[in-house]
């Protein structure tokens, strides 16, 4: 399945307006309407990258809220041949490799110290800590292969759901079975049927968040989630930092990339 670079993109229009795509209402998603969504996001969410740390995590916001209508419109255009089937307490793919940029991670952050006693952030940050130490560096089969479960899990549920990364919003899986078999032995079970235009609109409004963040001229490189969570929680000038163009998280970035679908 094809995957959105950050190098793809649409000529620059006059009107800087979103708005979904125009095809044909039977047409199929295409490389050159996921690049049209890409391109557009950039030019959205730039300006709100002149606004700080604030102005850093409404990006992050709106580029959310954007992958939610984009997504819900493909469920019209191209329904899936089965209901999506994630639901709260199906956990099986929250051992996978998520890639994120810098905006994610600072809205994340910002909503567990907003809504995380000392206490509980404290131990949050011990359990990203030890998840961190034990997948530093392993390749997305190997991260698979470890079994290592997200930090941000509590009782099989995602304690950030509202806020969770684009890709995991992107992930729809359409068989819960099956996706428990995969990441059990995911060399020995063959990967769960998804709906792949969910995941793939989510990736272009992730490539276009990233190239906002260039166009302002911020680190836009994809991070992984779980080293580029610790810097956010151990460093509270990591917004900060990364606003004023330091390499805060070079140490997080990812060389993979979205997994494909």
């Amino acid at each position: 399945m094809w995957i959105i670079d950050y190098s793809l993109a649409v000529p620059r229009q006059k009107n800087p307006r979103r708005s979904l795509p125009v095809a044909p209402s039977r047409a199929r998603w295409t490389p050159e309407l996921y690049a049209a969504v890409a391109e557009g996001e950039r030019r959205a969410l730039r300006p709100h990258l002149d606004r700080g740390e604030e102005g850093a995590i409404a990006a992050a916001e709106a580029a959310s809220l954007r992958a939610a209508e984009l997504m819900s419109a493909a469920l019209v255009r191209e329904p899936p041949p089965s209901s999506i089937a994630c639901s709260k307490g199906c956990a099986a793919c929250c051992v996978s490799k998520v890639v994120v940029v810098a905006p994610e991670v600072i809205r994340i952050a910002d909503h567990l110290r907003r809504s995380l006693d000392p206490d509980a952030l404290a131990a949050l940050a011990a359990r990203v800590r030890a998840a961190d130490d034990r997948t530093r560096g392993l390749s997305r089969r190997e991260r698979a292969l470890a079994g290592v479960p997200c930090p941000l899990l509590v009782d099989d549920a995602c304690s950030i759901h509202e806020v969770r990364p684009l890709l995991c919003r992107g992930w729809t899986s359409l068989d819960a079975e099956a996706c428990a078999r995969h990441f059990a032995d995911p060399d020995g079970a063959p990967v769960p049927q998804a709906h792949a235009p969910a995941y793939e609109l989510a990736s272009a409004v992730l490539a276009g968040l990233g190239r906002a963040a260039e166009d302002a001229g911020r680190d836009g490189a994809l991070l992984e989630l779980v080293a580029a969570l610790r810097v956010a929680i151990e460093r509270p000038t990591a917004a900060a930092r990364w606003l004023a163009r330091l390499p805060v998280f070079a140490t997080a970035r990812d060389r993979e990339g979205p997994a494909p679908t």
